[in-house]
């Protein structure tokens, strides 16, 4: 049985609520029909032409991706470049499109929550809180005593990457802050709650550099590794709330550094 575009959208918005993304923020349907029917859903971090090829061999309805699809105005949809190629293939086989971005890494339980449970993070809270409300981005908590050194190799095996940190490796980290994808802008408000150690993606080099000034120790695992968990954890969620659909996730050419 199948269950309309609309029905997928506010399963969605139960777990992050559209009005909590940022303001910068793209979120919510991009493509197709609020009243098309779905049998089947693919959950991917970002939509590229090789998740739109996925989607239609495998008879996809509706692609709920993180990263919005359209985020830039379009000023024209040349199906010479990849954009709208894309654009093009998800019109002609009628798939839509539902992005949940930054308010799914801002909700209660959303991306940053999945993340700290992840690592095992006792008494985790929200890094950045919105005053009076129970959202924000990033988490932060404790593990037991462990050194810079050993909790990137841990990160390595779990995440399967190659991480880059900054820091004395043997510095003893207890107080940890992460935040999913792009983190840099946190480096002074895990500093201001005392965290050892942010985990985060992106890390610039100016950004490295204050925090190395601070004292304080970042750990740089790329936007990828630290937000895949969306995929598994939206794809868990969206089979529970509709029994009756088709869920998929793709994994695969979504991470476009080698290393």
């Amino acid at each position: 049985m199948s269950v309309s575009v609309d029905t997928c959208i506010r399963v969605m918005e139960a777990l992050a609520p559209p009005e909590h993304a940022l303001a910068w923020d793209n979120s919510g349907l991009q493509i197709g029909s609020r009243t098309a029917e779905v049998n089947r859903i693919m959950v991917t971090l970002t939509i590229t032409e090789k998740a739109v090829e996925r989607a239609n061999a495998d008879d996809v309805d509706l692609i709920i991706t993180h990263h919005p699809l359209i985020f830039q105005p379009l000023h024209a949809i040349d199906t010479d470049l990849p954009m709208g190629r894309i654009v093009q293939k998800l019109l002609s086989n009628g798939i839509a499109v539902y992005a949940c971005h930054t308010n799914l890494d801002r909700a209660q339980f959303g991306l940053n929550y999945w993340l700290a449970e992840s690592l095992g993070l006792h008494k985790h809270k929200i890094l950045e809180p919105e005053p009076g409300q129970e959202l924000g981005l990033g988490r932060i908590g404790y593990l037991d005593p462990i050194s810079l050194a050993d909790l990137a190799v841990r990160l390595n095996k779990m995440w399967q990457t190659h991480v880059r940190y900054v820091g004395d490796p043997q510095r003893q980290c207890t107080k940890i802050a992460v935040c999913g994808g792009s983190g840099s802008d946190l480096i002074y408000t895990a500093w201001s709650q005392q965290a050892d150690v942010l985990i985060t993606g992106d890390l610039k080099y100016h950004a490295a550099l204050d925090a190395e000034a601070l004292g304080l120790a970042v750990i740089d695992a790329g936007h990828f590794a630290t937000e895949s968990i969306m995929i598994t954890k939206v794809a868990s969620y969206l089979r529970t709330k509709l029994p009756a659909v088709a869920v998929v996730e793709l994994w695969e050419g979504e991470d476009p550094f080698r290393y």
